[in-house]
């Protein structure tokens, strides 16, 4: 039986609380994170893991920004390029490999509705005029043999 503790211990151990909560502090966004991440109405998913990120500028100037990111899962992988548009919009282009013309769910943090696109059959999908945001892709299988892939909640 572990004994109470005294008024030393409870300051030592609220000063250690404010220190991590000053070095440390949890995201301000958190809990709309973890709500959006539990949200999927399909419990039977693959959750991608993310490989790659690379943000590259081009023209000559690089006013221009594009940035490329890479999810892994096992038998598919999902390459996004996200490419700003002149209205403060974003245009993703998507290729799933192996290629295959799947439906592409793109799932918005609230109070945005979920858009769907289909890959064609090269794997190549395409989201325009597409807000900034927290959001997350699903990959629908063609029939419920396989599950969805569901890639982590990304910051667009």
């Amino acid at each position: 039986m572990t004994e109470p503790l005294d008024s030393v211990d409870q300051d030592i151990l609220d000063r250690l609380a404010a220190v991590h909560a000053a070095v440390d502090p949890p995201p301000p966004d958190l809990d709309l994170l973890v709500r959006f991440a539990l949200d999927l109405e399909q419990a039977e998913f693959e959750l991608a893991r993310r490989t790659g990120d690379v943000l590259a500028g081009s023209g000559a100037r690089a006013v221009e920004q594009t940035r490329t990111i890479t999810f892994e899962a096992t038998g598919r992988t999902v390459m996004i390029t996200l490419a700003e548009r002149p209205d403060g919009l974003l245009r993703i282009d998507g290729w799933l490999a192996p290629a295959a013309p799947l439906r592409v769910e793109l799932r918005f943090a609230e109070p945005l509705e979920p858009r769907v696109e289909s890959a064609d059959e090269a794997g190549r999908f395409v989201f325009d005029e597409t807000p900034r945001g927290l959001a997350q892709f699903v990959i629908h299988p063609p029939d419920d043999t396989t599950s969805s892939v569901v890639t982590p909640a990304v910051t667009l």
